[in-house]
């Protein structure tokens, strides 16, 4: 079994969550940015015309950080994981920075320059090969060749963003309401099942803020710092590590 496959169970699971915490949602107060109290007021924009606003905005960024945390129920041979996420850097997935903690390990996918980078902790690398690696390795990162990096399925700022606006196109209620996240002023879009929470600036950009979800996954999403994320730099020397042999 090849180096990528054998660490892609985390990814996997992460994008799996991801997908069915699109199609679902109920807030969870496990997160730190929590929006103000709300109440419904008129608008003068639809749900639609919002949407679409913001995937214009979207489009037209140049770099976003997502944070939050998604977790997904056991399901078959599969346990329940709770994994956070930390996703940062351009739409062009030229120059992204992505941390996932499943409550096992933490690992960081890097990728600059055209080359992309794996690092995790000795906790990940013990359970997923042995203490003998984990103590080469740990917190040293690990070049990948294109295929490698391909493999991982690690999630990228650009896909999480045209899930949730592939997601939402269709299914959003035409009802808007005004209202804050952290102080910003904000509205609020939700599915018509009322499951989904989509909170959009109010700024004439209608850029994401945070999305909220799940039927029975605890999600909820942070966007921040849209066309304000700082370049990442590849590893030094000193930093890299060669990986163990497919």
């Amino acid at each position: 079994m090849s180096f990528a496959r054998r660490q892609r169970t985390s990814y996997l699971v992460l994008a799996l969550a991801v997908a069915l915490a699109l199609s679902a949602c109920s807030s969870t107060a496990a997160t730190t940015a929590k929006p103000s109290a709300t109440s419904v007021a008129p608008t003068g924009n639809s749900a639609a015309a919002l949407l679409q606003r913001s995937r214009i905005s979207t489009a037209a960024a140049t770099s976003v950080r997502i944070k939050g945390t998604v977790k997904n129920g056991a399901s078959g041979a599969s346990k329940a994981v709770t994994a956070k996420i930390d996703i940062a850097g351009d739409l062009t997935g030229k120059n992204n920075l992505v941390l996932v903690n499943d409550g096992t390990g933490v690992v960081e996918m890097l990728t600059v320059g055209g080359k992309t980078y794996r690092k995790a902790d000795a906790a990940y690398w013990t359970k997923n090969y042995s203490a003998a690696v984990a103590k080469t390795l740990a917190g040293k990162y690990t070049p990948l060749s294109a295929a490698s990096a391909a493999e991982t399925g690690a999630p990228t700022v650009s896909g999480l963003l045209d899930q949730i606006y592939a997601s939402a196109t269709g299914q959003l209620s035409t009802t808007v309401v005004k209202t804050q996240v952290n102080g910003v002023p904000a509205y609020l879009l939700t599915t018509k099942t009322n499951d989904t929470k989509i909170y959009v600036s109010a700024d004439g950009k209608a850029l994401l803020l945070r999305v909220e979800g799940s039927k029975g996954q605890l999600t909820a999403w942070d966007f921040m710092q849209w066309n304000a994320v700082p370049p990442v730099h590849a590893p030094a020397a000193a930093q890299l590590n060669k990986a163990p042999s497919k």
